[in-house]
């Protein structure tokens, strides 16, 4: 019997439907594409590092220095995230500041010095951050018009793309392909990905808040292109000049940015010193690059898996939880000093920080007399700070003591996000005087 064929009591079966159909589950999966094209684009090469490090002969505070550069390059440009999304909108930035993430990508491999290692890394990580927060905010444009939680879905897409980069980056250092042409590859696979998918992105300007009105229903049921459309009241919302930095900054709003800083400080050591650490542990080059994938994995699991137990026990719960667990196990597998029991704590420090960015996004859009995607920009922006600090921190601590007491700090970070976990909870927020 096919599935048109009718039933007994003359109504067609329903049918399955195989490929996306609304332009809400199409919009879904384009958000899903942008996550993870970020995050192959910036992972690919962090497996290479410790290559990278040798070839440029760069000690480890100068390599601290040369990675804090990226983070340079997103906190003085960040703050521009929000102000592009209103004057334009979130698909349009998220697209845009891409293509152009792509193009510089390869120029890491072919870098003679550190310098222009950092003036590469300054450039990359100033669009990442106009790219993560206009993507974020259309994430959160998609969850509201689903009516339940999908933004940890889409950090579990960042999550697994960050897994194919690092995936991609360790094998291309095993069979010795260049590191230029690996990048190059990446950034034109993603950028197909892109194109296939950017014209499914929701249509027309950001709303000034996730509230469900005419204009945003009407939006979610359109089949134009992204920005290729407004009318009505949403388009006089979307462009007010006043909705700038005058009143974003906020208790809150500082309090979620030093949060997600403490985050960023967590995920970024083993994001950027695994290889490094891995090799002075003595681990052979086939290893040195599975503390960054068991990391990667583990969080992608816990990002897909994160709902239902924030659903469960409430975010605070699981912050102070998670946070005790990763604090704990990294420092018994730093005084164990052996590759598998750092690659353990890897595992664990994934599954523990894998909520911690997409709620504490949740909670931007939820601040009083800010708009959500401005909301969104802000607190990321102040979360740049973390790969600031994270970086120079480890760096200096370890060019005196060794690297082992330099991955100390994010054991001080996790300490300090369990009194902090209860941000979380939305509450009114006065604005800083």
């Amino acid at each position: 019997m096919s599935s048109n064929t009718p039933t007994d009591s003359g109504i067609p079966p329903p049918r399955v439907a195989l490929v996306p159909t609304t332009p809400l589950q199409r919009a879904r999966i384009a958000v899903s594409v942008l996550f993870v094209i970020n995050a192959v684009t910036l992972s690919s090469w962090l497996p290479r590092l410790a290559e990278l490090q040798s070839n440029l002969a760069l000690d480890n505070a100068q390599l601290g220095l040369v990675l804090a550069a990226g983070a340079a390059g997103g906190l003085i440009i960040g703050p521009l995230s929000g102000y592009l999304v209103a004057r334009s909108n979130s698909a349009r930035v998220s697209v845009v500041s891409f293509v152009l993430m792509a193009l510089a990508l390869p120029a890491i491999g072919l870098v003679r010095n550190g310098w222009m290692l950092a003036v590469v890394l300054l450039w990359l990580g100033a669009l990442d951050a106009v790219m993560d927060g206009a993507m974020n905010a259309h994430g959160l444009r998609v969850q509201h018009r689903y009516g339940r939680s999908v933004i940890n879905s889409f950090h579990g897409y960042w999550s697994l793309g960050t897994v194919a980069g690092a995936v991609v980056g360790s094998v291309s250092l095993v069979v010795g392909f260049p590191l230029g042409w690996t990048l190059a590859l990446v950034a034109a696979a993603s950028a197909a990905a892109l194109a296939a998918t950017a014209r499914w992105l929701l249509a027309g300007p950001d709303p000034d808040e996730h509230s469900a009105d005419d204009d945003a229903l009407a939006e979610a049921t359109s089949t134009a292109d992204p920005g290729s459309v407004a009318v009505g009241s949403a388009v006089q919302r979307s462009r007010r000049p006043a909705e700038g930095y005058g009143r974003v900054l906020t208790r809150m709003t500082a309090l979620l940015g030093v949060f997600t800083l403490l985050a960023v400080i967590i995920e970024d050591i083993p994001a950027r010193w695994s290889s490094i650490y891995l090799t002075d542990l003595g681990a052979p080059a086939s290893m040195v690059g599975l503390g960054f994938t068991a990391f990667t994995v583990a969080m992608t699991v816990g990002r897909f898996t994160g709902d239902a137990l924030v659903n469960r026990f409430s975010e605070a719960t699981v912050v102070r939880v998670s946070m005790a667990l990763a604090g704990s196990t990294l420092g018994v597998a730093l005084i164990v000093g052996t590759t598998w029991a750092y690659i353990g704590a890897c595992v664990v420090i994934g599954l523990a920080v894998a909520t911690l960015f997409p709620a504490a996004m949740h909670a931007a859009t939820r601040i009083p007399g800010v708009r959500p995607a401005m909301g969104v920009a802000t607190v990321g922006w102040i979360a740049r700070g973390g790969f600031v600090v994270a970086p120079i921190a480890v760096g200096a601590i370890a060019e005196r003591f060794g690297l082992a007491w330099g991955l100390t700090v994010p054991i001080v970070a996790a300490a300090a996000l369990i009194p902090l976990s209860t941000i979380l909870r939305p509450r009114r927020a006065e604005p800083i005087p």
